[in-house]
């Protein structure tokens, strides 16, 4: 039933991306300097997982680069201390910093890889705020940067570097897409990864509606329809599939997102998965108690409570954790008991 794989992949771009026309000539007005040989503007794309915000930026930087002399890198930045994004954008452009550097001198080698107008796009920058990296990067003549995070307000209050800079940005909010816009998306999908007729107008509008216009779970609901309907025989999606796909993509889109947590994420997944919940008190207490075995040969260590919270959030955000029971002391649960955690520790030590 598929005929092109690559086409429901979530790094996949497309050759035209459909209704979002506005946002791409507003970064593109942003970058205006590229063409002169200039840094662009900072820019910080917010909005709700699955919208379609990386994409966004990476579609826009394509089209940059066909009218610009530049360079851009992406960095993947949850988890990263800013070592790790100095090193990545450094190597993305093309130096080779020793292992040893420091994070002078991997500033430095950044800032010598740096001839010319160059776009960093910092993805799940949610923890950013409190990073020196920011101005590392800001530092570099010629080099700006695409902020990809969430919540907009709430990443402005937390910023500890760069004010002026960020504070002054092109702040950009995407949202969820209309029932037929997502259809159209999801139609143009079909056609490139589907055979002929492989599935009825109605039904990709069917599915923009119940996944509310979420573009990454409309993609991943009619992958899973087209799963369903290889697996049953059938030569077209039914109905049928389309009822059943829900929750497959849902699934399928957890196990992504737990693999793309770095490993503290994974160590508080593993005591909530093997206790079957815990409150925040007992959380902690079990982290602590559990720390010096779950991190006896990784080379990170413990983190503390402000941080584990935060990753828990994260966990929430992710669909892979839920709040239950009073506001004043609530539950942390796994949504999804089929999510089996990459790593195992221990609920008790």
């Amino acid at each position: 039933m598929i005929t092109d794989p690559r086409v429901f992949e979530d790094d996949h771009l497309p050759r035209r991306l459909k209704h979002r026309e506005g946002p791409v000539e507003m970064l593109l007005d942003s970058w205006s300097r590229a063409r002169v040989g200039e840094a662009g503007d900072e820019v910080i794309l917010s909005g709700p997982s699955g919208v379609g915000k990386t994409a966004l930026s990476r579609y826009t930087l394509s089209r940059l680069a066909e009218q610009a002399d530049i360079d851009h890198a992406y960095v993947g930045c949850l988890g990263a201390t800013p070592a790790t994004i100095l090193r990545a954008v450094g190597e993305a452009l093309g130096a080779d910093p020793p292992g040893n550097a420091s994070t002078d001198d991997l500033r430095r080698h950044v800032a010598d890889a740096v001839s010319r107008p160059t776009v960093v796009i910092l993805d799940e920058a949610d923890d950013l705020p409190g990073s020196p990296a920011l101005d590392q990067l800001g530092a570099i003549p010629q080099l700006s940067t695409v902020v990809i995070t969430h919540d907009l307000h709430r990443w402005l209050a937390r910023l500890e570097h760069a004010h002026d800079r960020y504070g002054a940005a092109t702040h950009l909010t995407i949202g969820r897409y209309g029932v037929d816009e997502l259809a159209d998306i999801l139609g143009a999908r079909a056609t490139a990864g589907l055979p002929p007729g492989g599935v009825a107008r109605d039904q990709l509008e069917r599915i923009a509606d119940a996944v509310a216009g979420v573009a990454r779970e409309g993609i991943q609901s009619l992958r899973a329809a087209a799963e369903l309907a290889a697996e049953r025989g059938h030569e077209t999606i039914t109905d049928q599939d389309v009822d059943d796909c829900f929750e497959r993509a849902r699934h399928a889109i957890r196990q992504a997102n737990l693999r793309s947590l770095p490993f503290h994420h994974h160590v508080l997944y593993s005591l909530l998965f093997e206790s079957g919940g815990l409150d925040g008190g007992d959380l902690h207490t079990r982290y602590d108690a559990v720390a010096e075995a779950a991190y006896a040969d990784h080379r990170l260590t413990p983190v503390g409570k402000r941080s584990r919270r935060n990753k828990l959030q994260k966990l929430i955000a992710y669909d892979l954790v839920e709040r239950v029971g009073p506001d004043h002391r609530p539950t942390y649960v796994v949504v999804d008991e089929g999510v089996d955690p990459d790593i195992r520790v221990p609920c008790r030590p």
